[in-house]
């Protein structure tokens, strides 16, 4: 049995978001192991997809922020209201799926705002924690991008 690679800081993912396309997603941090929990890492979604397995090369670099997007709520009977996030995830480091790393950047271009690991509820962006990363990962830029068509 091989042993499953980590993403690191800076690493530039090609995802797979739905059947048929293509999406990137930046790794901005990386933590190690400790006795509480695997390695960890912060990944940002881009809004970026495509129909065709992009090269590194034909990124163009000021393209490569975190995806924004209006998250619908609707809790307990109350009216439904929308709030604004950023796709920005805690997972772990173990790329189960092996989605393809098809660079590294300077993460710190794509976003350097807090990135906390525990969820800080005082902060604007909250980093939510998702575990492994899903065989869809990045499924939120396709889903903004199939309703803008």
């Amino acid at each position: 049995m091989s042993k499953i690679k980590l993403f690191n800081k800076g690493d530039v993912i090609l995802t797979n978001p739905e059947n048929g396309y293509y999406g990137i997603a930046i790794v901005l941090s990386e933590t190690e192991k400790t006795p509480e929990s695997h390695p960890r890492c912060h990944i940002a979604i881009t809004p970026l997809i495509f129909d065709y397995e992009i090269e590194f090369s034909d990124l163009i670099l000021i393209d490569l922020k975190p995806l924004e997007f209006e998250r619908k709520y609707s809790l307990n009977g109350n009216k439904e209201f929308y709030k604004k996030e950023i796709a920005i995830g805690v997972y772990t480091r173990r790329n189960k799926n092996n989605f393809k790393i098809i660079g590294n950047i300077n993460p710190e271009i794509i976003y350097n705002g807090p990135l906390p690991f525990e969820p800080l509820y005082d902060l604007d962006i909250k980093c939510p924690l998702y575990g492994d990363t899903d065989e869809y990962l990045g499924r939120a830029a396709y889903n903004q991008w199939k309703n803008n068509k």
